[in-house]
């Protein structure tokens, strides 16, 4: 790697040894500690990522959280962070040096592929290791992935970046935001922007899945299909099978740990590993052993025996669950069990007056809800009793309220929801292609009949600049105002970056006296030297007055959603006045000084054109540009 000429000599007190890797948000430096020698990783985000102090402190804020993550986590498996800070190359993080290369870069490059499915499960528990011990600690880490996965020279995995972890007991993130990679996300974390333990077991599996087939389960070209796929479709079949793991115990496997309902998973990633290592046949006996070794019980787990197989397999049987092997029985049982649930079920609710009626709607694989409880998707069988009421939703279309009669419940016909919506980009000035047809106008735009029952494929362009935007079913832009990149950015990243249109900006005033602001509408106060203020976007014209330095100026300013501007004002100088013969009270734009024009006592004024005058005195007025200090003697 060639190194660049612009590398730091030092960020903090650590001194920088070389390039380790740079992304588009920042650079890893290899660094040293000059206080006690040690060798250490240092990540620094680039300045031209921070586009104001919003974003420094947010940067800032996620460096302080995985440190804090970092002290309360000590284990192998995790990369320990050592310091945390602000410098002048930017927000950095010190963190354990891993030698060794980032488990994504051996799936890409195919060095996983060709690892013997030993070595593949041996990383994927030591992850599973390090991520319960994580979960016990009640730490979500929110973005597992193999990016995240360093694997050292000797093959030993150890997780990193928990610079969007969350803790059970605190929260540093808006809720509802979406955070983490969209082919590892879970469903959960795509809808809700929520994320539990069960939400990094989702992830972990998708990891898992990757690792060993070498495809992803929900693949996709564009990240909005990706994000449909996890959320409605089931994980890929992969044809032809793993080799080495029985056909039909992964697809029960996966299935599980990539279930959409999170109460569906494994309870911990050593319980998924545990049934993985169970299908998986190239495994003696004492590799399955080593294997589930590398795991750890939750806490108080105890366990479970180790059973013989007839073909020198070995797995663990949870006592409480011992593994019947005679398919026929099982079968037999499982029979008796739904024949007794059903007749159970037919007591209940013969009992209780309710009957079975199936719910249909129009379009069907809407949701049905009984009291608030997601019964599941039409057509879907529900147990009701004469008066109840059921809502049936889809994203998208207006919810419809149905009470039953005792009888049947026709089909839901569910009608579009059409709404107005806006259409808003960064910068303004964008033309809009909406399905195909150029919508007339520019951006800020209006859509008088927004249908949301439709997948709407839109496409914002100005200059250069370019984004194309698919919603789905449901979906809306809301207040959101869409970021345009150029076309090259927009093929590489597919990224969708947003602000929320109503997101006040930021003003700041760099001038060393305090300014008083007006609008065309509002006095907004004193602001101190240097200070900030809020203003909503748009264009603003400001009025800027402070009578003491002789300052008044009317500025005008234009403010994106969020975005911080600085608004240098002139400096300040040092105006002396002499008069002859005689002195009077110096007046500066017409406003009295009270100082003598005796040439004894400077003002302070502000630089630019000043009219000065003697009161009392007839004598013609003196205009004076002030860029520095200046020494005015003049006759009256």
């Amino acid at each position: 790697m060639n190194e660049p000429e612009n590398l730091p000599k030092q960020v903090g007190r650590y001194e920088i040894k070389r390039l380790l890797g740079a992304g588009a948000m920042g650079s890893v430096y290899l660094a040293e500690d000059p206080r006690i020698k040690r060798k250490l990783a240092i990540k620094v985000v680039k300045l031209d990522a921070i586009r104001n102090e919003a974003d420094r402190n947010e940067f800032l804020a996620r460096f302080q959280r995985e440190a804090e993550v970092s002290g309360v986590l000590n284990d192998p498996g995790i990369v320990t962070i050592y310091d945390v800070g602000d410098s002048e190359v930017g927000p950095f993080l010190a963190m354990e040096f891993v030698p060794g290369k980032p488990l994504d870069s051996l799936i890409k490059s195919g060095e996983m592929g060709r690892m013997p499915l030993r070595t593949k499960l041996q990383i994927a528990a030591g992850v599973a290791a390090a991520l319960d011990h994580a979960h016990a600690h009640g730490i979500v880490h929110r973005d597992v992935k193999p990016g995240n996965v360093m694997l050292t020279e000797e093959g030993r995995p150890k997780l990193m970046d928990f610079g969007i972890a969350k803790r059970e007991d605190a929260s540093l993130t808006q809720t509802g935001t979406f955070l983490g990679t969209p082919s590892y996300a879970s469903p959960e974390q795509i809808k809700e922007g929520q994320a539990t333990f069960r939400s990094d077991i989702f992830s972990f599996g998708v990891m898992v899945f990757e690792m060993l087939s070498g495809v992803l389960p929900f693949p996709g070209t564009s990240i909005n299909t990706i994000l449909y796929k996890i959320v409605n479709e089931p994980p890929l079949d992969v044809k032809p099978p793993v080799v080495g793991v029985l056909p039909e115990r992964w697809q029960g496997i996966f299935g599980r740990v990539l279930c959409k309902d999170p109460e569906g998973r494994y309870a911990s990633c050593a319980a998924f590993l545990r049934d993985l290592l169970d299908a998986a046949v190239d495994l003696d006996k004492n590799e399955r052993l080593e294997l589930m070794g590398v795991l750890k019980a939750g806490p108080g787990a105890v366990a479970p025996p180790v059973l013989q197989r007839a073909h020198d397999e070995t797995m663990y049987v949870p006592p409480e669950k011992p593994v019947v092997r005679r398919t026929g029985l099982r079968m037999a049982g499982i029979a008796l069990a739904l024949a007794i649930l059903g007749a159970g079920a037919w007591l209940l609710f013969r009992g209780n007056g309710a009957r079975t009626v199936t719910v249909a709607s129009v379009p069907a694989q809407a949701k049905v809800m009984k009291g608030g409880q997601d019964l599941g998707a039409t057509p879907l069988p529900v147990p009701l009793k004469a008066g109840e009421e059921i809502v049936v939703a889809r994203p998208g279309y207006q919810s419809q309220t149905v009470t039953f009669d005792g009888s049947s419940i026709p089909p839901v016909l569910l009608q579009p929801r059409i709404t107005s919506e806006q259409l808003q980009t960064i910068p303004e000035g964008a033309t809009v292609v909406m399905d195909g047809q150029t919508l007339p106008g520019q951006t800020p735009l209006s859509v008088a009949l927004w249908d949301q029952s439709r997948k709407h494929e839109i496409t914002f362009t100005k200059g250069d600049l370019t984004l194309p935007v698919t919603f789905l079913e449901g979906e809306t832009p809301g207040t959101q105002a869409y970021h345009l990149v150029s076309a090259r950015e927009a093929a590489l990243t597919g990224e969708v970056k947003t602000v929320d249109a109503t997101t006040p900006g930021t003003l700041r005033l760099a001038a060393e006296y305090p300014v008083r602001v007006r609008t065309e509408d509002r006095d907004l106060g004193e602001v101190a030297p240097g200070g900030r203020l809020e203003l909503p976007p748009g264009t603003h014209r400001l009025k800027l007055a402070n009578p003491r330095v002789f300052y008044s100026e009317t500025r005008t300013v234009t403010l994106e959603p969020g975005q911080a501007v600085s608004l240098p004002l002139p400096g300040l100088v040092n105006l002396t006045v002499e008069t002859y013969p005689g002195s009077g009270t110096v007046m500066i734009n017409g406003v009295p000084t009270g100082v003598e024009s005796d040439g004894s006592q400077p003002i302070r004024v502000v630089k630019g054109s000043h009219r000065v005058t003697i009161q009392g005195k007839s004598a013609a007025p003196q205009r004076v540009d002030l860029g520095a200090d200046k020494y005015l003697k003049f006759k009256i």
